[in-house]
Order: structure tokens, then sequence, then C-alpha cells
């Protein structure tokens, strides 16, 4: 090759270099046609101008893009300064596109004072029915093992009734306006205790049919019955209502 063809061909690779160049350069304006990056560091800058492109060629609107951009650079001007990155404060410029692609996560429903109460009667329901089927599997005398049928499901629907409104109490602990004492919380759950012992007693003696016990299997179906109830209610319909 001759020193002239050497020549040529380093002038031409001069000149490609410099369209790359004046390429990028003009993409970076496009991509950021009305945001600046001024006053962060060069790490962060580079994090912005990569995760404004990964946007764009994303298809996100472009004032959706610099709402979320103009944002984010002012917040990291403010933390960069105790030596937090934008990595490290959103995560990979992957993760972050994502994020803002989804939109502000929706704050949780509330769940209903009813629906914590049907959710919890039937956790309440199923532990019952456990419990006299596991105690009638070992017991001789089945009458002795639980206070029959209108017994479950009355004192069921009471602890699912009394845990609702004890829950819905509770959670204004976390709320100053509405929080209440401590020891008023002790004295409510002791008072609901109490009524459900009575309501306990109250309907055990209840004679006859209306009150008749079953068979320790009978208790093992109406556990699962119940579960397969909540299940579904949960999953059809949300139901929200417990920890469990």
């Amino acid at each position: 090759m001759t020193e002239e063809n050497k020549q040529n061909n380093k002038q031409r690779n001069q000149e490609v270099a410099k369209k790359q160049a004046e390429k990028l350069q003009t993409k970076k304006n496009e991509v950021v046609p009305t945001s600046t990056f001024e006053g962060l560091t060069k790490r962060n800058e580079d994090y912005m101008f990569r995760l404004n492109r990964m946007l764009e060629e994303k298809g996100i609107p472009a004032e959706k893009r610099k709402q979320a951009v103009d944002e984010m650079v002012a917040e990291l001007r403010d933390k960069q300064r105790q030596g937090v990155t934008a990595s490290k404060l959103y995560g990979t410029i992957s993760e972050r596109t994502e994020a803002i692609i989804a939109g502000p996560k929706k704050k949780a429903k509330e769940p209903s004072y009813w629906s914590v109460a049907l959710d919890n009667g039937l956790i309440m329901f199923m532990m019952f029915c456990i419990m006299y089927a596991a105690l009638g599997a070992f017991s001789k005398k089945q009458a002795e093992v639980n206070g029959g049928i209108l017994t479950l499901i009355v004192t069921s629907v009471i602890a699912g009734l009394g845990m609702a409104y004890f829950y819905k109490v509770a959670g204004y602990r976390r709320d100053r306006k509405k929080r209440i004492p401590f020891w008023k919380t002790l004295l409510l759950s002791g008072a609901l205790v109490v009524i459900w012992i009575t309501a306990y007693t109250l309907v055990m003696a209840v004679p006859g049919v209306l009150n008749r016990t079953f068979e320790p299997i009978v208790y093992a179906v109406l556990a699962v019955i119940a579960f397969g109830v909540r299940y579904l209610l949960k999953k059809k319909y949300g139901l929200i209502g417990s920890m469990f």
C-alpha cells in the first residue's frame, strides 16, 4: 500500500469518526430536547442520558419523558451532594425504565369491615372444625368433643366480627389523629374475649338437632369446604381481611 493510500484511508477514517460524533451529538439533542442535566456529576449525567434514550426507544411520549427526567434530575442534584448516585437511588436503567412505564404504584385499597369479618370468620370456622376433628378422632365420647354445629357457627361469626373490629381499632394506632391509648386496646381485647366465651357458653346449652354434633370426618370435610370458599373469594373477588 502506497503512502498516498495510507493517507487517504486515515483521512477517511477521521471523517467517519467525525460524522459518528456529530450523529451522536444530534441524537443526544433529539433525546433531550428540553431537559438539561446541568449540575449533575458525570456519572449521573451519563445515567440520565442513557435512561432518556431508552425511554425514547420504548416509545414514551415526549411530555411524559420530560416530566420523569426533570423530576429525577431535580432529586439527583440534591441527593448527589451526599454521595448518592443515580444507580443507587433508582436501580439499573432497565429497572427504572420499567418503573416509569408502569407509572406510580396504586395505593392498596383498604378492606371493608365486612370483608375482614367474613375472612376471619371463615378462618375461625376452619380452625374450630380442624380442632373438633382432631379431638373427635381421639375421644370416645363424641358428645363431649364440642358444643355442636350451632355453637361452631355462632362462635365463628362472633369471632370474625370481633376480630374485624379489633383490627380496625388497632389500625388506628398508625394514625396519630385516630390513635387510642394502649390500655383501651387491652381493655377492648379483654371485652371481646368475654363476649366470645359468654356466647359460647350460652349457645352450647342449646339442645336438639340445631346443635347436634358430627363425626370427626364431617368436621374435616367442613374445614376443607370453608378453605375452598375462602380461596375462591380471595381469587375471584380479591377478598382481603387478614394476615393469612
